[in-house]
């Protein structure tokens, strides 16, 4: 069995642990100025620190690795403190589709080729993916809806063609309300998208619980 190390994360074997109420170390070599944020619900709430050291409060172990570093006040090496530390993933970006994602992804590093078989009772789904020659950066999202053509391609087979509670099914779904929210909690509380355009316009051009792309329908 394992679990993780609150110190660096790493599933690490039960017997590899020790429980960090059964030790007696100073943990302040874990405090980073600057690691960790706390989640801004507004524009007007300032960026600052969680405080104290820089763990997962989830968690209750630590690694032999870690302790070996943390018992001699040094920060380990892979430890969330030195710079790993990414906090919890927040609903708004939980549920996300594959669509969904593309949506507010800031760099375009690919092309991909969607594949959608639908049986009698289940559907299964495949993915290409082709490298981009130049990866694209984005100042505004989400793109323009005719862009997605360019990068995304959806391929629907089966006995008939898809209805709409078919297409609500496949990893294409795309709901204005979760893109919006998804942005908004981004440019709020990450770095790289606080000087992100969010294009409202742009995201009212998008078909509500749909795919964002044509569907090329092929009989099976």
């Amino acid at each position: 069995m394992e679990t993780g190390c609150a110190i660096c994360g790493k599933l690490t074997l039960y017997s590899d642990l020790q429980k960090l109420k059964d030790l007696d170390l100073d943990l302040n070599c874990l405090i980073g100025i600057g690691v960790t944020q706390k989640e801004r619900t507004s524009s007007n709430d300032p960026i600052t620190d969680l405080g104290g050291p820089v763990i997962d409060e989830e968690l209750d172990s630590i690694c032999k690795t870690c302790y070996k570093s943390v018992s001699k006040g040094k920060v380990p090496l892979m430890s969330l403190a030195n710079g790993k530390w990414l906090g919890k993933v927040p609903e708004v970006l939980k549920s996300l589709t594959f669509a969904e994602q593309l949506l507010i992804a800031r760099i375009r590093h690919n092309r991909c080729i969607i594949k959608v078989s639908s049986g009698m009772h289940k559907m299964k789904a495949n993915a290409i993916s082709f490298a981009n020659p130049m990866p694209k950066i984005y100042d505004t999202l989400p793109p323009p809806i005719d862009e997605l053509d360019d990068v995304l391609a959806f391929i629907y087979t089966g006995p008939c063609k898809p209805t709409n509670s078919d297409l609500e099914r496949t990893p294409l779904l795309v709901r204005r309300k979760k893109v919006s929210a998804a942005l908004e909690w981004l440019k709020l509380n990450h770095l790289d998208y606080l000087d992100l355009n969010i294009s409202y316009d742009n995201l009212e051009k998008y078909p509500e619980n749909g795919p964002p792309c044509v569907i090329e329908y092929r009989e099976s």
